[in-house]
């Protein structure tokens, strides 16, 4: 059975005290909470602290390294530069491992960069390269198209026989010019025909011409009439002969051009085929420098190396790198709070910000649109990298690091509010 606890005895002055405590007490501590109350309220609206959006940064600047990756998987053929060597743009810096003479192909692109209209071209004056590897079955379909079209404009099929159907024409149109003349003659012949057959007839009806004599008269006259009928037929058929001769020219005309412009088509298409081959070939075997700067490698230091498509191979540093820039891939979520012009706190990873500081940067562009699942942000450094302890640090290409960036300056009692006023708003009908 459960013991029964000792009741407490107090004395009489006690009980009366506690039963009925001083006024005064009571006021003061009434006055004293009142007054911590106010105090915390003050306090939580005096005191301030940042609201901040985490995200991670890379320091660049404007004119950033280019990286160099391969576009196949293979060994590194050739080395043509080393370490920190200064080099310009266009310099040749590797070769992947290929089939194809580097020399072939360089001259080869030479000839076909200097090639405005390949139809000039005379095909003895092209090469026989023989070493071009992957691209030598695209440079014989070349040769070989500029071979056929070079032959056929030599041999000019249709063309000959056009000089031919022109001689032919200007033979029928001079035979045409002299049977207008024997027209002419024959014509005049006639009227006086007809004129000694008028004064036969006349006699012959006066009875002074014999019957014998006026038919032989009129066979002379239509002798004349059927002569001029007969050459006039011919010219007819010269001339008919002639239209015909200008068809079959103007026939072989549209053959001779339609084979032309099909060989010219072919030859047109397989040289721009070659050139594109050539840039895909350049584009896949050779490492170029696109810009001056200073050669850095990182993770392929010598030749027979085998490198992954894709892998970086090396990196050229601008010798003019501009201002730095700091991009911010930030996240979705409270990307409405980021504002151009606010500040950001940054903690390199290579520089730890208890010992060095951290570096002020401000944002200094934002992306309308979102990347994916992402906005762009742009950061402006006013300082450089002097972080807020004063300590200048040392600038690498592609520095990454931790930004925390300073969206609100909130009160402490807005901070307790705010969840309040969600209740309330949620709740409000």
């Amino acid at each position: 059975m459960k013991e029964k606890a000792p009741e407490i005895l107090y004395s009489d002055p006690v009980r009366e005290i506690i039963s009925n405590p001083p006024a005064r007490i009571i006021r003061w501590g009434t006055f004293v909470i009142a007054l911590v109350f106010l105090l915390l309220i003050i306090l939580a609206w005096i005191i301030r602290y940042p609201d901040i959006v985490p995200a991670t940064i890379e320091i660049t600047t404007q004119n950033p390294p280019v990286t160099l990756a391969t576009k196949i998987t293979g060994h590194i053929n050739k080395l043509y530069v080393s370490d920190r060597e200064r080099v310009s743009s266009g310099h040749l810096l590797a070769v992947m491992e290929t089939t194809a003479s580097i020399p072939e192909v360089e001259a080869l692109k030479l000839i076909t960069d200097t090639i405005a209209e390949p139809e000039k071209l005379n095909v003895f004056s092209i090469p026989a390269f023989s070493k071009l590897g992957e691209l030598q079955t695209y440079y014989a379909s070349f040769v070989k198209a500029l071979q056929d079209y070079d032959t056929y404009m030599q041999n000019d099929f249709y063309g000959s026989k056009m000089i031919s159907i022109t001689e032919e024409i200007e033979a029928l149109q001079d035979y045409i010019k002299r049977m207008k003349v024997k027209e002419k003659l024959i014509s005049e012949n006639l009227k006086l025909e007809k004129k000694q057959f008028n004064r036969d007839s006349v006699l012959h009806v006066d009875k002074v011409l014999s019957e014998s004599e006026y038919e032989n008269s009129r066979k002379i006259y239509n002798d004349s009439k059927l002569e001029l009928q007969q050459v006039r037929l011919e010219e007819s058929k010269n001339i008919l002969a002639v239209a015909e001769k200008n068809q079959l020219y103007q026939d072989y005309r549209i053959k001779r051009e339609e084979e032309r412009q099909n060989l010219s088509s072919v030859l047109n298409e397989t040289f721009l085929n070659l050139k594109a081959q050539i840039n895909i070939w350049r584009n896949n075997y050779l490492l170029i420098s696109p810009i001056e700067g200073v050669v850095t490698f990182t993770k392929f230091w010598s030749e027979n190396q085998l490198v992954m498509k894709d892998e970086p191979v090396l990196s050229i540093v601008p010798f003019e790198t501009g201002d730095l820039v700091g991009r911010i891939n930030l996240k979705m979520q409270r990307s409405g709070k980021v504002l151009t012009g606010q500040k950001i706190n940054i903690k390199l990873s290579g520089y730890p910000y208890l010992e060095y500081g951290m570096v002020r940067g401000i944002v200094k562009t934002k992306s309308l649109v979102p990347s994916g699942n992402a906005y762009i942000i742009e950061v402006d450094f006013p300082s450089g990298l002097t972080t807020l302890y004063g300590r200048k640090l040392e600038f690498t290409q592609n520095m990454q690091g931790n930004a925390e960036i300073i969206t609100d300056d909130f009160r402490l009692l807005q901070r307790v509010i705010n969840p309040f006023r969600y209740l309330a708003s949620k709740n409000r009908n």
